[in-house]
């Protein structure tokens, strides 16, 4: 039995580059870059660990599907990236000879932050794009997948910690009991395939009282969410008639994380199927705001896009497929009172149910944005145990 328990023969080349920059990333790592760690961690990343691996003979790729020919679930190491970084780092080696790795170390610290130099650009760390400066990184949930192919560029998404503090200061400011999630929220089908039926069974009763109190409330709390944001520097546009400058959606987020800004897509141009032109007589979200985008009226419902791609998806990082609007819904429903909760919940968790687990959840799994089949949009309540169960402590 003894054979089959020794590790396969080492490939000397590799081991002996995997050895090297072990030793040099623990080296390293006795400097603390402000914010971010160690600096062997920041320069080298896992490139030491990848190489050791692959120096036994692991291969670059894992999975693969024989039915596909050992294609269809093929997914690459990550840790590539940070091998594929390693010439930079052979330059900041060269200029940690030069001027100390203590005083390095303080020029990353500035090249991260201010998003300049080597460091600050997008060639040494390809996967820093889409967050926010570091000093404003916070805790990535829980068995969140933070790493996503965007236009074919392998991005990295997170905690915006500035976004959770405003959360935070709003919700105490209107004597809510806040508590940040914690943990990615992974969709249970069969509850979400509930939560669609639940959708597609409510009535569009927007006249009866319970509805009318809580779309009430949804309305003034987006309101206050909104003001909370414009004080801290955020800003807003309907997009332009050119058409989405975004292309991908997480691009979205890149906007909100980098610049503090958001394009909104107005509800004027699109306000979900084939029933909105009776919906437009009653809805309530429907409703002008005092407030101008573009010298255009803004509606409470442009609004409440606004404030649920912020506090929802850009917030955590969250995307826009099945998974990530669950999280949205997880990290935006924290922030509302228990009268607005019931409406919050059929504008985002109800709705994104039905198009994601209703009848065109095949189609709408690959459609683009475009071609994907929205819900009819209605004003009516769900049964409560669509906004309770599932929602994470």
């Amino acid at each position: 039995m003894a054979e089959y328990l020794q590790a396969p023969p080492r490939k000397k080349a590799l081991g002996l580059l995997a050895d090297t920059l072990t030793s040099g990333q623990d080296a390293l790592n006795t400097v603390n870059v402000p914010y971010l760690g160690g600096l062997g961690g920041l320069l080298l990343g896992q490139a030491p660990q990848y190489l050791e691996d692959v120096s036994y003979g692991m291969p670059a790729f894992r999975g693969g599907n024989v039915a596909t020919g050992g294609l269809g679930t093929l997914t690459p190491d990550t840790r590539m990236l940070d091998v594929a970084t390693l010439p930079f780092v052979g330059a900041g080696a060269a200029k940690a000879g030069q001027v100390g790795a203590k005083t390095l170390g303080k020029e990353v610290a500035r090249q991260v932050e201010t998003g300049t130099g080597l460091l600050g650009s997008n060639v040494m760390n390809p996967r820093q794009y889409a967050l926010p400066p570091a000093k404003y990184v916070g805790k990535t949930l829980e068995g969140m997948p933070d790493i996503v192919d965007v236009g074919g560029k392998l991005e990295q998404f997170g905690t915006d910690q500035r976004l959770v503090d405003i959360a935070g200061d709003y919700a105490a400011n209107r004597g809510l009991l806040y508590n940040p999630a914690e943990k990615y929220a992974q969709v249970d089908i069969e509850r979400a395939k509930r939560i669609a039926n639940a959708y597609e069974q409510m009535s569009n009763n927007p006249q009866a009282l319970p509805t009318k109190k809580s779309y009430d409330a949804l309305i003034d709390e987006t309101q206050a969410q909104y003001e909370a944001l414009k004080k801290a520097g955020y800003k807003f546009e309907f997009m332009p008639k050119t058409g989405d400058p975004y292309g991908n959606p997480r691009n979205a987020i890149n906007d909100v994380v980098q610049n503090k800004h958001l394009y909104i897509f107005p509800t004027e141009s699109g306000f979900g199927g084939t029933r909105a032109k009776e919906a437009l007589k009653q809805n309530p979200l429907l409703k002008k705001t005092d407030e101008t985008w573009d010298g255009k009226p803004v509606l409470a419902n442009d609004m409440f896009r606004a404030v649920h791609d912020v506090f929802g998806h850009a917030q955590r990082g969250v995307g826009f497929r099945a998974g990530g609007e669950e999280n949205a819904f997880q990290s935006h429903a924290r922030m509302f009172s228990p009268e607005a909760l019931p409406a919050a919940t059929s504008e985002t968790r109800g709705q994104n149910s039905w198009v994601n687990f209703g009848p065109y959840a095949e189609l709408n799994k690959t459609a683009s944005p475009i071609a994907t089949q929205y819900a009819e949009q209605k004003t009516g309540l769900m049964p409560a145990w669509t906004w309770l169960e599932g929602l994470l402590k």
